[in-house]
């Protein structure tokens, strides 16, 4: 399997004018690591490595990305001047250096929680994404000053998704009958609380956090006005006091959290109409239509030749598979984080946190 050189730059065409970009989290922002997880007795990883994964990636390459294309993670990279989102941690070969042109290091992995309760080896809790961060300002710190490192840190946007898998997991427990105090929303808050500032603790200062969308995937269409519901609802709400809380105890602590739900249900609610300008305002599209799918997914099953042929019309479709979103998708909610209204980010946008001194 093919991996990473270490030291990663942009392209010829693309001079990064932003800091670096470290991303963490689950299926929405993997980017391969999830490729390198081997099976074991418990099962298999959950990977995006075959067709029809990335089939608009450029020359259609199934790079470990869960969607036909470009991901959220390669988006907002895309924003602060980057080709795409900055390798996986695990296809990283040699030493990791921070050269001129370092992008940064994507640790994020699908199927991964905040929680670590069961150790399957079948994905990276966020906890040990953490901890691979520290691995890589170990591996950094070889030929560049502490004090080089921890500006670079700490004008790096850190970037997090993650959260759905806990959700799920707390609503089968819930559904079993066998909640507690350890296993709801208030713990899993505390249990965020504990990763961010372990972030915090290994110099990162700026924290892109993007919430949970709807858990009422093209998967999951049941009891959506129930329980599942309340529980992404509930979680949602508690991520802007942390987050506060966070930052009025953490000096140099900024934020922007990412409202992932709103913008999705927007598009929902409106789907033509929020597809058109994005796509005819922005990016002058010619013959732009907006979405005409947003509750269907457009690769079926396992989205691989044997469970048929995806839709023709993906950039019409919110769902590229039964759970993630389509590379149209991705692209409309990074250009709404990054640097759209304050409708979807709270205190301020991606752009305006990175531009902080």
């Amino acid at each position: 399997m093919a991996r990473w050189p270490a030291a990663v730059a942009a392209s010829d065409q693309v001079q990064p004018v932003r800091p670096a970009l470290f991303v963490f989290g689950d299926g929405f922002t993997d980017v391969g690591n999830n490729n390198y997880l081997e099976n074991n007795e418990v099962g298999n990883p959950v990977r995006a490595n075959h067709s029809y994964y990335g089939i608009d990636f450029p020359n259609s390459v199934a790079t470990g990305r869960f969607s036909n294309g470009f991901n959220l993670a390669d988006f907002i990279a895309k924003a602060m001047g980057f080709e795409m989102s900055p390798p996986a941690y695990l296809s990283l070969d040699s030493p990791i250096k921070m050269e001129a042109g370092f992008a940064g290091v994507n640790y994020a992995s699908a199927t991964s929680g905040i929680w670590r309760d069961i150790d399957t080896g079948l994905d990276i809790p966020l906890m040990d994404q953490v901890k691979n961060l520290a691995d890589t300002i170990g591996q950094m710190g070889a030929n560049r000053s502490q004090q080089d490192l921890s500006k670079m840190l700490s004008n790096s946007l850190f970037l997090i998704s993650t959260g759905t898998t806990d959700l799920y997991s707390i609503y089968n427990i819930n559904n079993n009958g066998g909640s507690d105090s350890k296993t709801d929303v208030p713990h899993l808050i505390s249990s965020y609380g504990d990763s961010l500032t372990a972030l915090y603790n290994l110099g990162a200062r700026k924290f892109g956090i993007i919430n949970v969308p709807t858990l009422c995937t093209a998967v999951v269409r049941h009891a959506c006005e129930g329980l599942i519901t309340s529980l992404r609802e509930e979680f949602n709400d508690g991520i802007k006091p942390l987050m506060a809380d966070l930052a009025s105890n953490l000096s140099g602590l900024r934020y922007s959290i990412a409202d992932f739900h709103a913008f999705s249900d927007a598009v929902n609610t409106n789907p033509s109409a929020y597809g058109k300008i994005y796509q005819c305002l922005l990016w002058f599209v010619d013959g732009c239509t907006g979405f005409v799918n947003t509750g269907g997914a457009c690769c079926q099953g396992s989205c691989a030749p044997g469970s048929g042929l995806p839709c023709a019309n993906r950039s019409q479709y919110w769902y590229w598979d039964e759970e993630y979103p389509t590379e149209q998708a991705a692209k409309l909610a990074a250009s709404a984080f990054f640097d759209g209204t304050t409708q979807f980010t709270t205190p301020m946008s991606f752009k305006t946190l990175i531009s902080q001194k």
